[in-house]
């Protein structure tokens, strides 16, 4: 985390001291969580602190309502899932820390566990799953747009266009991911395997090629995307392989080590 609000510090705040010295900056400046400022962040390790808290709460509004006898695990209309979605907006703002929402995110937990873990949805989401992926890239692309290059600004449906590709995306790529990845092989045991740590080293290397490219190619949108990803991807997979050989970093990474990769 260091390494990235170093170079956000130096990026946004034009900060004009030395990697060592940042750490103080690190650990002493505390404002919104995401370190775009140079303060402290979790970076991606947000995602394991708010997996936690909001287990725990799920866990015990579960067990509350099984102990008074709510059945909320009744069949639903697929229309009404798709109206499950509207309350996003309202919660966004409730408890929430550099943007993100303990309230939307145990709703949409909650959810999960009530609605879209029964097979039935699962079933409609996978038949509708094309038109929905339309539908949520059409209001990904709008919501895009509408945030970084409208001239005219149009806050409520900028709003509108990211819930619903929020929502719609959610349950399309459930639907896309039951229609073509219901299988197992070479491949995907691969990236089962390696895939919590993907997600612990991808963010330094997208943050440090974004940083190294924009001295290059200044803010030219389409090889910052290309480059980074590519780029990032490559540095994240090798830093991968070398951390499951290790068994120091799969203790650090709380991966398995065993002899043969």
């Amino acid at each position: 985390m260091p390494v990235m609000t170093y170079l956000a510090d130096k990026f946004h705040g034009s900060y004009q001291g030395g990697f060592v010295e940042h750490y103080v900056v690190f650990f002493t400046k505390l404002t919104d969580w995401t370190g775009a400022d140079g303060g402290f962040s979790l970076g991606q390790f947000w995602f394991l602190l708010y997996l936690l808290v909001i287990s725990i709460v799920g866990i015990c509004a579960i067990t509350w309502l099984n102990k008074i006898t709510v059945n909320l695990k009744k069949r639903i209309s697929f229309w009404m899932v798709l109206v499950l979605g509207l309350p996003l907006p309202l919660l966004s703002e409730l408890l929430s820390i550099g943007g993100k929402s303990f309230v939307e995110y145990t709703y949409l937990f909650l959810i999960g566990y009530y609605v879209l873990a029964d097979e039935e949805v699962v079933d409609k989401a996978e038949k509708n799953s094309l038109l929905l992926f339309s539908v949520g890239l059409i209001a990904t692309i709008l919501n895009v747009y509408l945030f970084i290059w409208s001239d005219v600004e149009l806050t409520f449906l900028n709003i509108i266009t990211k819930y619903v590709s929020e929502w719609i995306m959610i349950i399309a790529l459930i639907g896309l991911a039951k229609r073509y990845f219901d299988f197992g092989g070479k491949t995907s045991d691969y990236m089962n395997k390696r895939s919590f740590l993907f997600y612990i080293y991808h963010f330094i290397w997208v943050v440090l090629f974004q940083y190294i490219l924009y001295g290059f190619v200044g803010n030219t949108t389409i090889i910052l995307f290309i480059g980074s990803v590519l780029l990032s991807y490559l540095m994240t997979f090798i830093c991968c392989e070398i951390s499951i050989r290790i068994p120091g970093l799969c203790f650090l990474t709380g991966t398995k080590y065993t002899a043969n990769k």
